[in-house]
């Protein structure tokens, strides 16, 4: 304190007075104090003069030690003020850079600008923490003159070698290491040689930190030594706070951009999704309903955001569906369950729910329902599960038919042969009507099982439906009460669809009597629709699912009572019927289904109780115009002379086929072993006009046979017959079978007529 006192009163007019005062101080006592108290000592001038002199110029040269000293010490003063000016400055610009900063590595190559042009230093760049093995100082910014120094130069902030220079100490320890004389300074001893090459003579190395951790260092070169006053350090020190505080607001403002990004993606996705999303807070207030949600269950986002889940939980409507998101908050019971809802309109979905919490830094905020709508997958599932039902009645109808075939085969080729041997008016003939024509129901019920599971062979040609569904409309308005309506739409130019005309005819009456067996106690309406449709991608609701394509739609509706879900999954089952009993057999919709299926085609339904049925049937349309077919007329049942081999592995069928065709005429060699029949027919080949054989024959089946036959002599006509359709294991389609060679294939049980028929179209045909 006495220093800075003695420093203040030291000014210009201080010393000149003293100059004064002493001076004069100093004559008059040495002139008047001689003169008047030694009057008796004569003193020259000279004397006199160099008395006087002498004290003058030792004050003169303390005074200019003094004013040399101020001098100095000013020069000081202003070079530190001028440095702390440059400082100052640099760190304004630096605050202006920062707060128009929008890059990182922008924000640090401009830092370093200024530092080097504003405050003169050599170089100054900024160098990052890497968190590699090594701990290396990974050079990001710079400017100055740096021509390569910073290329090879090897730092570290670890503990080893490379991390004791001034960098790794700051970094280390997040305090200022300044290197005021490189050339002497200990730290610098791995980089001194290369850093005085490049004219680097002192250094200071800044942390930077965004609060938590440094991450990273500042480093300036000064040209010259002792570049760095305490109070200059104190601003750098500032000006490298400044360039943190800027890189960390930086990412922070980058993670944000990220972050909100990344929330409008997750918002957009969650918008979009197709499932239905629907979030409460854990008060139970509903906050949030994306537009899939209002999409599944029919309801606005209006008529649920705001509401209570308590509240919408006490409602009858979808009430174990709520319920489960009130557990979720009075019990935290969160996870996945399965639910039948109904849509605003009433309408049943299945949907599969999934409720979780969300979670913040403070807990459980709010909880999210997941909700997808199953309807289309539960379709799906029945739909499996209805084709594996008709699997397993293919499996059963197979395994029966031939045996079943076999018998009435017997039973009505013996009928038809018996009936042949009465005289007219016998009651033995009335009696044989009435076998015969129960056989013949019993063929055609074992038909419609092969049909309904797929397995049937048809005669198929291009039929027009709508002559079809004409000649059904007129049967039924025939037999309809008059309280129910008949409204018929058929569209022009509908084109041709490949298929059994009769089967068409059958699918057409059983969706037509269904229909109107639904309004019988109520009357109504039955409509017809007829229409071409394309599909332009798969279509998985019809069953079986169909592929893009052209299709002739059928399409029958009714107005009665409709059905429940739980009837609706049972329709096509066989004999499962709603109807009361005698009314009824239960395999109309089942023989429909194979039906369809067996033409390439897709039948789908929709039904609401009390609201009516349609039922949607799809054929695929042939693609150009095909002559149709002329239906074959038949006359009396026609015989001939030729030899045939008939082959059969049931003794009855042997003796009574054999019978009759030697009744119509031709000449016969039976067996009931195929093993047997090859060895004669090898033996005499041209023996033979004609093989007829069944297709299930011990060691050798009906189409083995016929191809070792072929072998022997490629002209011989064969016609096969068979009780299995084509879909059952040992089952020969009509395509196969032609492949082979066959000319015919005939499905047991085989009338008399039919048969006779078949002969002379492969007899008569020519080769």
């Amino acid at each position: 304190m006495l220093e800075e006192a003695f420093r203040k009163k030291l000014n210009p007019l201080v010393i000149s007075c003293m100059f004064v005062l002493g001076g004069g101080a100093w004559t008059f006592s040495t002139v008047y104090f001689v003169a008047e108290h030694f009057p008796e000592l004569q003193i020259s001038r000279h004397w006199q003069l160099l008395v006087c002199l002498f004290p003058l110029l030792l004050i003169a040269g303390l005074i200019y030690a003094l004013i040399q000293h101020t001098a100095h010490r000013l020069l000081r003063s202003q070079i530190a003020l001028l440095r702390v000016n440059r400082a100052l400055k640099a760190r304004s610009e630096c605050s202006q850079i920062l707060i128009r900063a929008t890059h990182e590595q922008d924000l640090m190559t401009d830092i370093c600008r200024v530092i080097v042009e504003s405050e003169g230093y050599r170089l100054a760049w900024v160098g990052f923490a890497m968190n590699d093995i090594a701990k290396t100082v990974q050079p990001v910014a710079q400017w100055g003159y740096e021509n390569g120094y910073l290329e090879s130069l090897e730092v570290s902030w670890g503990e080893n070698e490379q991390g004791q220079g001034p960098t790794g100490i700051a970094i280390r320890s997040g305090q200022p290491s300044v290197a005021q004389h490189i050339l002497t300074d200990t730290k610098w001893v791995p980089w001194r040689e290369k850093a005085l090459r490049f004219g680097y003579a002192s250094s200071i190395s800044l942390p930077l930190t965004d609060g938590r951790q440094v991450f990273g260092a500042l480093i300036i070169f000064a040209g010259e030594p002792d570049a760095f006053a305490p109070q200059e350090v104190l601003l750098l020190k500032a000006l490298a706070e400044d360039l943190s505080y800027g890189i960390t607001t930086l990412r922070l403002r980058k993670e944000q951009e990220q972050g909100e990004s990344k929330r409008m993606l997750l918002a957009t996705i969650v918008e979009q999704e197709s499932d239905g999303v629907l979030t409460f807070n854990t008060k139970g207030i509903v906050n949030y309903a994306n537009p899939s949600f209002e999409k599944i269950s029919g309801y606005a986002r209006d008529e649920l955001i705001g509401f209570d889940i308590w509240e919408i939980a006490q409602r009858q409507t979808n009430q174990n569906f709520f319920q489960s998101m009130a557990a979720a908050l009075d019990r935290d019971h969160c996870g996945s369950e399965r639910f039948v809802n109904r849509r605003k309109d009433g309408t049943l979905y299945d949907v599969a729910t999934r409720i979780f919490p969300v979670c913040s830094s403070s807990g459980i905020s709010d909880y999210a329902a997941v909700i997808r709508d199953l309807t289309h997958e539960v379709q799906l599932e029945h739909q499996l599960c209805q084709a594996q039902k008709m699997e397993a009645i293919a499996t059963l109808a197979g395994g029966i038919a031939h045996d079943f075939n076999n018998i009435l085969a017997a039973i009505i080729t013996n009928t038809e042969m018996a009936q042949d041997c009465i005289t007219e008016g016998d009651i033995i003939g009335e009696h044989l009507a009435i076998v015969f024509k129960a056989g013949l129901r019993a063929k055609n019920l074992v038909k419609q099982i092969l049909t309904l599971s797929c397995q049937g062979d048809e005669e198929r040609q291009p039929v027009r439906l709508e002559q079809v569904a004409q000649e059904c409309m007129k049967l039924l308005r025939a037999s309809l009460p008059t309280t129910i309506g008949i409204h018929t739409q058929l569209s022009e130019s509908l084109g041709l669809v490949m298929a059994d005309p009769t089967q068409v005819h059958q699918v057409i009456m059983n969706l037509c009597t269904n229909a109107a067996d639904a309004m019988r106690e109520t009357g109504g309406t039955l409509s017809l629709l007829l229409d071409n449709v394309e599909i332009t991608e798969t279509e998985p609701l019809t069953d079986p699912p169909l592929p893009a394509g052209h299709y002739l739609r059928l399409t029958v509706t009714d107005t009665g009572h409709g059905m429940d879900r739980k009837t609706a999954e049972l329709i096509f089952n066989p004999f499962f019927t709603t109807k009361g009993p005698g009314r009824g057999t239960g395999l109309g919709l089942s023989v429909v289904h194979g039906i369809v299926k067996s033409h390439g085609g897709g039948i789908a339904f929709t039904s609401n109780v009390g609201q009516g049925t349609t039922f949607y049937v799809l054929l695929p349309r042939l693609d150009s115009a095909v002559k149709l077919f002329a239906d074959e007329t038949y006359g009396a049942v026609p015989g001939g002379h030729e030899r045939i081999l008939f082959l059969d592995d049931e003794d009855d069928l042997v003796y009574v086929g054999q019978k009759m065709l030697e009744y119509l005429g031709y000449e016969v060699v039976s067996g009931t072993s195929g093993l047997g029949a090859l060895d004669v027919f090898r033996a005499q080949p041209d023996r033979f006009d004609l093989v007829i054989t069944d297709q299930t024959m011990p060691h050798l089946t009906g189409d083995q046979l016929a191809g070792k036959l072929l072998e022997c002599r490629p002209d011989i006509p064969i016609i096969l017959c068979t009780g299995m359709g084509p879909a059952t294991i040992g089952g020969v389609s009509t395509e196969k079978a032609r492949a082979i060679g066959i000319r015919e294939v005939l499905m047991k049980p085989v009338e008399r007529g039919e048969l006779a028929r078949a002969i002379r179209r492969v007899l008569d045909r020519p080769n």
